[in-house]
């Protein structure tokens, strides 16, 4: 079985809902991430032999092969979107590392994108007993049935939060924990050579648009409750709508030394697994230890966790459940500070997780996602 590679990757500047990136199409952001990755690695469209993208609130259809069109690839370049939800992204990795040990491909580029700023709106069908009239769309689409529960994600959150007595002020921390360590990052451009500068109107976009530098303790005190009265979550430890795109470059051995191409990590395992869809955000528990079950590996031997944070309460479960030291988890901050475009923050955890691996020199990390429905995703990479 071929060994899969982690070789690098890039991702665009994250923007929030209607915010500095409002004006791309999903596909055009995707599309410029492909295009940038081949220029830098050398390659030409026809050396990649598929491209997976995971994608949740987009138009429908198949993105990916959008994008690769979009980029002005040869039409016989393939393509496919995956739809995991939060977990899209790494779900998109975890197939182009099946597809590579299989020996069905060899180069594969894997992430996501999403806009949530050009989201459609949608609406049941007038023959489905959840249709409300023509005036009501849903946002969140059915990820569980009724009998088994499907909570919204604030829902869930807050319910964890209570169920686990999980404290305001500890999310609170860790929020302001987050934006601190992405602030610093950003000042030590520490994420520089995997952001691809955007132009938009005579202008180059090159930073995260969330990154709150005047974040602090008395901001997050004053937020209300989010999804319920006196609720412990809040626009503050929980994350907003965000667009951005993100993609990695995987290669087998062969692939890699044919083409040059110079290792960041190998790819040392993939794990899906599922959870009570009622407490979704505990689902990278589950996979993370089945992951390090599958390697003969414990907690105390990663180097560094990637968990992405669309809650802070679903970090403070993760690491108090798996016994994970805090100090190791999302080093360069948060999905609470940069942002969560659902379908790419996948694949830009993961590139965030190698980035930390290669500076501090660590061997193993591993990079983790829960998802809606009660879907975990985890990646293990060892750095070459």
């Amino acid at each position: 079985m071929s060994e899969a590679y982690l070789i690098g990757g890039l991702r665009t500047p994250i923007g929030k809902t209607n915010g500095i990136l409002k004006g791309f199409l999903p596909e055009q952001l995707a599309a410029g991430v492909l295009q940038e990755i081949i220029s830098r690695y050398g390659l030409a469209p026809q050396d990649i032999d598929q491209v997976i993208l995971g994608n949740a609130v987009g138009p429908g259809g198949n993105i990916a092969r959008v994008a690769v069109l979009e980029a002005g690839w040869p039409y016989a370049c393939p393509a496919l979107t995956v739809d995991t939800q939060c977990g899209s992204g790494l779900s998109a990795v975890e197939l182009a590392v099946a597809q590579i040990r299989s020996g069905q491909a060899e180069l594969v580029i894997a992430g996501g994108v999403e806009s949530t700023s050009m989201a459609p709106r949608r609406q049941f069908n007038v023959n489905d007993p959840r249709f409300a009239g023509e005036a009501a769309f849903y946002e969140q689409a059915p990820f569980s049935p009724p009998a088994v529960g499907n909570p919204g994600v604030g829902e869930a959150a807050e319910a964890l939060a209570r169920q686990l007595d999980i404290s305001r002020e500890d999310m609170d921390k860790l929020a302001l924990l987050s934006h601190k360590k992405a602030c610093q990052a950003r000042e030590r451009k520490v994420l520089k050579d995997i952001i691809l500068p955007l132009a938009w109107q005579g202008t180059i976009l090159r930073d995260d648009e969330c990154l709150r530098d005047n974040m602090s303790s008395r901001l997050l005190a004053r937020m209300k409750g989010a999804f319920a009265a006196g609720g412990r979550i809040t626009a503050g430890n929980a994350c907003l709508k965000h667009d951005g795109a993100a993609a990695v470059l995987i290669a087998s051995r062969a692939a890699m030394q044919r083409r040059g191409l110079r290792p960041g990590a190998c790819i040392a395992g993939t794990v899906s697994t599922g959870c009570d869809p009622n407490v979704f955000p505990l689902g990278p528990v589950n996979a993370i230890r089945r992951l390090l079950d599958k390697q003969g590996l414990r907690p105390e031997q990663l180097d560094a966790i990637e968990i992405n944070e669309a809650f802070a309460v679903k970090i403070l479960a993760c690491c108090r459940e798996l016994g994970l030291c805090l100090e190791k988890v999302n080093q360069l901050g948060g999905a609470l500070a940069y942002g969560h475009p659902y379908g790419a923050s996948g694949a830009m955890i993961l590139l965030h997780l190698l980035t930390v691996l290669e500076q501090g020199e660590g061997r193993f990390g591993a990079a983790a996602i829960g998802a809606v429905g009660g879907i975990g995703v985890a990646v293990l990479l060892e750095r070459c």
